[in-house]
């Protein structure tokens, strides 16, 4: 849901936008997608610190997936720090570069976290093959 909200930010900011007599005019739906957004990091957050606190630990130790991981690590902790600024802290001087390096930095987590999973899912395939189950 995070990342849809996102990609729906994305697309009425930069797509749907109608000229204006002062300039262009923000869709309808774009604050719409902020408020979906920003409710859906709250879940996201908590499913977040649920894998801090065993499946990224679990796999550090065995030595599994770490560049992904610590990737996806890096890029949830720019995004809370960048979110948290865009709502809180940045002035408007400083609200646009700050909400592309947001959206950038969203994009880059998504596919890092693609490869994360299909990483995991090829190792696991291949121990499957290695070791096969017994029955």
């Amino acid at each position: 849901m995070l990342l849809l909200s996102g990609a729906g930010w994305l697309v009425s900011r930069y797509g749907l936008r109608a000229p204006g007599p002062f300039g262009d005019v923000p869709h309808p739906s774009e604050v719409w997608w902020l408020r979906v957004h920003g409710a859906a990091v709250i879940g996201f957050l908590l499913t977040f610190g649920a894998l801090l606190t065993i499946h990224v630990p679990h796999n550090w130790r065995r030595h599994l997936h770490r560049g992904s991981g610590l990737f996806l690590v890096l890029c949830v902790s720019l995004l809370a720090l960048s979110g948290y600024g865009l709502y809180y802290l940045v002035s408007d001087s400083s609200r646009a570069w700050v909400s592309v390096l947001h959206w950038a930095i969203g994009l880059l987590a998504a596919a890092g976290l693609a490869v994360h999973i299909v990483v995991a899912k090829r190792r696991e395939s291949a121990r499957r093959l290695v070791m096969p189950q017994r029955h």
